[in-house]
């Protein structure tokens, strides 16, 4: 009987014992599904082209940030953006999903979103691919034919209108488009697509970072000197031209990564 009673536990044992491994599998399965109906979520609503109430949300979040009136690090809250635009919340959820594939925006689990805030060495990383890419792009760029020149050329005039007007965030994606669309010449897809990415993740450090309606007149006359470049077929001074902004802020970061080290040891 005593024999039967230890075996009777023991059988119990590990009946418990395998009970818990079938829930503990169970609940990583569930953990696992709900993670990748997550990512197939936000990825689908990356690829769905936006509808007209997500767009008009996306359109005035992107303003705010470009004109400086959310700051890196700032919460943005779904229910005030959905009364300011005078939408529902779903466009809402939608245009700050889609913002923070783009890397326009930061998500924390049960805190929300928030404006992207990049810490020096994530300045440092991201303008070092981005001087990569773009003097890739700049030593394989076609010149411009006189038609692509009009194109450019009127590009500068709406930075400089928008600016004059008082209109950074129009101002900021008219100066944007040019010299995307400068980089666009070198007809590299891949490239032009990581370009474009990562000017869209670093546009809230450019608007706390350069004051676009400082100077419209002398700011124009720097794009134009730009364009006349273009038209000189001048490969290096146009590098030049085009990067200078790239390395001040790669100067800067470094600097700063350098004091911290030497601030800690």
């Amino acid at each position: 009987m005593q024999d039967l009673l230890c075996r009777c536990s023991r059988l119990s044992s590990k009946v418990s014992s395998i009970m818990f491994s079938i829930m503990k599998v169970g609940k990583d399965a569930v953990n696992s599904d709900a993670e990748r109906a997550g990512t197939e979520r936000r990825a689908a609503t990356s690829a769905r082209p936006a509808s007209r109430t997500t767009a008009k949300v996306l359109d005035a979040i992107r303003g705010a940030i470009l004109n400086g009136e959310l700051s890196p690090g700032e919460q943005l809250r779904q229910q005030i953006w959905a009364d300011r635009c005078g939408v529902s919340r779903p466009p809402v959820r939608e245009a700050l999903e889609i913002l923070s594939n783009e890397g326009l925006l930061t998500h924390g689990l049960n805190q929300g979103y928030f404006v992207a805030k990049f810490s020096n060495d994530e300045i440092e990383q991201l303008y070092t691919m981005r001087d990569l890419l773009e003097s890739e792009a700049i030593r394989t760029l076609e010149w411009p034919t006189a038609a692509e020149l009009a194109e450019l050329s009127a590009h500068v005039e709406r930075i400089e209108a928008e600016a004059k007007a008082g209109r950074p965030d129009l101002a900021r994606g008219a100066m944007a488009d040019l010299y995307l669309s400068i980089y666009r010449l070198c007809r590299r897809t891949l490239i032009i697509a990581e370009i474009e990415r990562l000017w869209a993740r670093t546009v809230s450090y450019r608007a706390h970072n350069y004051d676009i309606l400082a100077a419209p007149e002398e700011s124009a006359a720097q794009f134009r000197l730009i364009l006349d470049t273009l038209a000189a077929q001048d490969r290096e001074r146009l590098s030049e031209l085009l990067q200078r902004p790239v390395v001040s802020i790669l100067a800067r970061a470094r600097a700063a990564i350098s004091h911290t080290a030497a601030a800690d040891s």
